[in-house]
């Protein structure tokens, strides 16, 4: 199932704009641009997901950024 930038927002509840700023930060390696692909994917989804939790959990973009650079990509 793929899901659009505002669908993605919506189920993250965020704005479109908080989505583009993973993206922008570099946070969702899936993705290099929002606006390349208008369609979210699952890998796309996990990526978020992992990224809007720990920044829920109030990491910073840069550890975020530091937590991705060990993951095996």
């Amino acid at each position: 199932m793929k899901l659009t930038l505002n669908e993605t927002a919506a189920r993250f509840n965020v704005t479109p704009a908080v989505i583009d700023d993973y993206i922008k930060n570099g946070l969702v390696p899936s993705r290099t641009d929002a606006t390349a692909v208008a369609d979210f994917d699952e890998t796309d989804m996990y990526w978020m997901d992992m990224v809007h939790c720990f920044i829920e959990n109030g990491s910073s973009i840069d550890d975020v950024k530091q937590l991705i650079k060990h993951c095996n990509i």
